[in-house]
Order: structure tokens, then C-alpha cells, then sequence
């Protein structure tokens, strides 16, 4: 039986309609930091074009937006450093970390390839960075979700984020604390869309 986001999908595809929306217009004080769209990554490459953008499911960035409203009374934003994700990278990145469990086998597709899966972070209502076990795609045992080392800060506010995520239906993935799924996501079909707006690809 169809889940609530297969469902979605396919009515999506059926009216002709892009099957994501960008995720900012959804959470509208959601921070954007592409990382993959910079040098500033494990890859330590770009390869995400310019105007890469925040491209979600609609059930997604309406879980996101629903985690960003619990955050915003408690002094915090969300900031995202990956969405959607084309298949092409993922090759690069397979190529690169061929390990399963912190990259997905491009031969199946992850849930990023799906926009079904977001890799954040905490930031403070004026996008201050908060402390966390480790810095975004770090592949140590401290990004792990059971971690128990670090600051007592970085735990706090890892557990802020969880709760969040959790409480609007997300599912955390336990080796990156950055990284959360929607339930189900496995089951969608792998993405091919274009990450910069309509009028920017056709210049």
C-alpha cells in the first residue's frame, strides 16, 4: 500500500507539475548554505551549480516547516546544507567515500536523490551557528547520534534539533545528526530536476 508521500508524488506527476518545491518558499526563514554548491565540503570540490537551491518533496518542506515553527518559540532556526541531490553527484561522492551508511550506492539512489532527506543544523533567530558534536559531513564517531563525548552544549543542542526533526515525522539517521529522512522515503522514485529557477536555465 502507497504511503502519504508516494501518494503526493504521484499526483504531482500525474497533473504535470514539478515533483519539489523549493524549500524556502515553505519555511520562509529557513538559512541556505548549499555546501555542495562550494569548495567547502568532504569532496572538497563544487558540483552543484550557481543558484543551486533547497528542493524538497512538498511533504517534506511542509515536515521541515512544521520542526522550523516548534524551534522558532525556543530562540532557533533551521539552516540546510543539502536537499535534493542529483544522481550525477552522488556518483562523484561514491566514487570518492564508496561506504555504505554515510553515502548511498548511486546505483540505487539515496533519499537526498529522492528530495526526500535534508542535512541541517541549528542556528539562532539572527543565524548565529550554534555548538555541535562535529562540523557538518564529519565521518567520526562524534557525529554519531549516540555520542556521548563532546560539550555538554553540543549534546543539548544535537537533542534540540532531534526532537524537532522527530516530532514532525522525520526519521534520524544514527551515524550523521545532520541528517533526516522521511518515512518511507526508500520507496520513491529517484529524481532528475533542475536545481536553478526556470528563467535562469533558459539564459
Amino acid at each position: 500500500m502507497a504511503g502519504p508521500a508516494s501518494v503526493a508524488l504521484g499526483l504531482w506527476l500525474a497533473a504535470g507539475s514539478a515533483p519539489v518545491v523549493d524549500a524556502t518558499e515553505v519555511v520562509k526563514d529557513l538559512v541556505v548554505d548549499m555546501k555542495y554548491a562550494t569548495p567547502d565540503n568532504f569532496l572538497k570540490q563544487k558540483v552543484y551549480p550557481d543558484g543551486a537551491r533547497c528542493l524538497l518533496l512538498p511533504e517534506t518542506a511542509e515536515r521541515l516547516k512544521k520542526a522550523a515553527d516548534t524551534l522558532r518559540p525556543r530562540g532557533y532556526r533551521l539552516k540546510v546544507y543539502d536537499c535534493y541531490r542529483p544522481i550525477a553527484v552522488q556518483w562523484q561522492m561514491w566514487k570518492i567515500f564508496p561506504k555504505p551508511g554515510y553515502v548511498a550506492n548511486p546505483k540505487k539512489g539515496g533519499n537526498h536523490n529522492r528530495g526526500a532527506a535534508v542535512d541541517l543544523t541549528l542556528v539562532t533567530l539572527d543565524g548565529a551557528e550554534v555548538e555541535m558534536p562535529t562540523p557538518f559531513d564529519s565521518f567520526e564517531k562524534a557525529a554519531h547520534h549516540g555520542y556521548k563525548g563532546g560539550t555538554e552544549a553540543s549534546r543539548k543542542h544535537r537533542e534540540i534539533l532531534r526532537a524537532a526533526m522527530e516530532g514532525a515525522g522525520f526519521k534520524k539517521n544514527a551515524m550523521e545528526w545532520w541528517h533526516y529522512d522521511l518515512p518511507g522515503a526508500t520507496k520513491l522514485p529517484v529524481l532528475d530536476v533542475p536545481f536553478t529557477k526556470p528563467e535562469e536555465t533558459s539564459k
